[in-house]
């Protein structure tokens, strides 16, 4: 199995195309997105494994980092994004005004 997004809707709240680690078929891939405030988000995400890391950072310091495992599918909700487990949304990313992270 593998992670379901679309990767327009990635597209448009990251505003760039992924990295990706090794050859494309690998499924490991990295986005980015750097605001005009001092914060940026990484997000790697391994679609195979199911699995994705998020780093926000304000300044080059640290403010939030998870690890998430079994995830079955990523969504945009207007300008947010939301990761979902088989049985609840997990987190939510905000992109808008500042990034930000609700815990769901």
């Amino acid at each position: 199995m593998y992670i379901k997004y679309d990767e327009f809707e990635l597209l448009e709240l990251f505003c760039n195309e992924p990295v990706s680690i090794g050859d494309l078929e690998t499924g490991e891939l990295i986005y980015s997105l750097k605001d005009n405030k001092g914060f940026e988000i990484v997000m790697f995400m391994d679609i195979y494994r199911k699995k994705c890391e998020i780093t926000i950072t304000y300044q080059q310091l640290t403010v939030f980092t998870c690890n998430i495992e079994n995830i079955e599918s990523i969504n945009k909700v207007n300008d947010e994004m939301v990761i979902n487990n088989k049985e609840r949304s997990i987190i939510k990313v905000k992109f808008k005004n500042q990034i930000g992270v609700e815990l769901l």
